[in-house]
């Protein structure tokens, strides 16, 4: 968060050590001929001390601090700056980017960048720190550089309040000439007022405090296992999803190529992770967020209004309730539960639920019988995906239940589109050419039909043993089974 020298030390790096120091600490003159610290000088040019106040702007919950974002006003030598800075979200957003201007109003072009991490929430100083900067240069007998001693004095204040006092020393040898008497003489000097030598100084944000310090928004992917609970599995994969839709997110924000059809994709995908948990997820819950997403994808589709969607207000209520659902899941009794078997047991049912409704299908069977077999097999599909550690059999079932939705899709194709027809509102001439057209998609449809009943007899016992199957490595009842013996008890009969 400090300025940093626009020229470094040419000389290569050798051994750097740190030190926490009281922040009032007086080490007194670094120099000691006898061990070749012959002077000690302050540092001019761009290195010369400096003093910068920043003001830190984030959500009352510190939100872009947990999810790696930092964003602030800068004031050094009397001249105000805007600064920017991620080191997890490039290469949309810059790992730091300064702009230098007086204006205390936020950019629109730092608004905009940092929108999918504030979303609806307001923008405000939530700290405010003072820093005084000294590097000072330590000499050899020809004087030659030694090595470099940086002293950093900070004070952290929130709301007027002054939270935090800190002092951190750093010494960077020059390699080849920073011996080890060097270094053993320095350390016991500035341990000897009181100093501890660290390996690493705490993170800004450990000096804010919490809730700097909280679980960021954005989880990091892990690996997930079969024992892990069905809450923990839903958090890591939502959590996933929810960084790839920030990345998507922010390189449709930078105009990047492709990005649109990237964050449709993402959030279809964060749907369908939904669904394949319902019904072990509340319903109610569940289908009212797909709904929220099902509007905001329908928004997001027109190209031309996407960049007024994701600036809009139901855009980003949606990822507010979609970061909400990532920690706080409506699982219920559901929670603790071995993912991998509940995942499992419920893709053998909805095969078995998926198998049943094609068996009650006849060529002139109820419009909605046929829908009711196209649902089944969209959810056995949105199961499959959601398995824990997917294995080729699932995706075998996957893969052939796609290819009977698509056939079903043809099967119920002129049900969707008569729905959608507004015959009040045809001249005579429009309504006749609508009932020729329907005239012919219905016989198209019918073929549909037959043909599906026909590669359904085909595919049937296929679909049964992987539902077999499954229940045998789940431990879980298999409706697909229990189905295939009724249907023998009525051919018997």
């Amino acid at each position: 968060m400090s300025r940093q020298p626009r020229r470094q030390v040419l000389e290569p790096i050798g051994e750097v050590r740190r030190f926490a120091l009281p922040f009032t600490a007086a080490p007194g003159r670094l120099v000691n001929p006898e061990i070749g610290l012959h002077s000690i000088a302050l540092r001019s040019g761009d290195h010369a001390p400096y003093t910068i106040d920043v003001t830190i702007l984030d959500a009352p919950d510190l939100r872009l601090i947990r999810a790696g974002v930092w964003l602030a006003h800068r004031v050094i030598d009397g001249r105000g700056e805007w600064y920017l800075a991620s080191d997890q979200w490039t290469p949309w957003l810059p790992a730091e980017r300064i702009e230098q201007m007086d204006d205390v109003d936020l950019p629109d072009l730092y608004a905009d960048l940092v929108r999918p991490f504030r979303r609806g929430a307001p923008l405000g100083p939530v700290a405010a720190l003072s820093c005084e900067r000294d590097e000072f240069a330590l000499r050899g007998e020809k004087a030659e550089l030694l090595a470099v001693l940086r002293d950093d004095r900070v004070q952290v204040r929130s709301s007027g309040v002054l939270t935090a006092s800190y002092r951190e020393v750093t010494i960077a040898g020059v390699e080849g000439r920073l011996q080890g008497a060097h270094s053993t003489w320095l350390t016991e000097l500035l341990c000897g007022v009181g100093g501890t030598k660290v390996n690493e100084f705490p993170s800004l944000a450990q000096r804010i405090g919490s809730p700097a310090t909280g679980l960021s928004d954005f989880p990091p992917p892990r690996v997930c296992r079969p024992d892990d609970s069905l809450e923990e599995i839903w958090s890591y994969r939502l959590g996933r999803r929810m960084r790839e839709l920030t990345h998507a997110d922010l390189a449709f924000r930078a105009r990047a190529p492709g990005a649109h059809a990237d964050l449709l994709r993402c959030l279809r995908e964060i749907s369908a992770q939904i669904l394949g948990f319902t019904p072990l997820i509340d319903e109610t819950w569940a289908r009212d967020l797909v709904a929220d997403l099902g509007g905001v994808l329908t928004e997001l589709a027109d190209p031309e209004r996407a960049e007024v969607v994701v600036n809009g207000e139901r855009y980003l209520r949606l990822l507010d309730r979609l970061v909400s659902a990532t920690r706080a899941p409506a699982f219920g009794g559901h929670a603790t539960e071995p993912a991998g078997t509940a995942l499992a047991g419920e893709l053998g049912a909805r095969l078995g639920e998926f198998v049943v409704a094609c068996d009650a299908l006849i060529e002139h069977a109820d419009d909605a019988l046929w829908q009711s077999a196209l649902a089944a097999a969209t959810r056995v599909i949105d199961s499959c995906h959601v398995q824990v550690r997917p294995s080729e059999r699932v995706a075998l079932i996957a893969q052939r239940t796609a290819r009977l939705a698509r056939r079903l899709a043809r099967c119920v194709r002129v049900t969707e589109e008569y729905a959608g027809l507004d015959v009040g509102s045809l001249t005579s001439r429009e309504a006749f050419a609508a009932g020729r057209r329907f005239e012919r998609l219905f016989a198209e449809q019918a073929e549909a039909r037959t043909d599906f009943l026909a590669r359904w007899d085909r595919q049937r016992p296929r679909l049964v043993r992987a539902a077999e199957n499954k229940k045998n490595r789940a431990g879980a009842p298999s409706r697909a089974g229990r189905a295939t013996g009724k249907r023998r008890r009525r051919e018997k009969r």
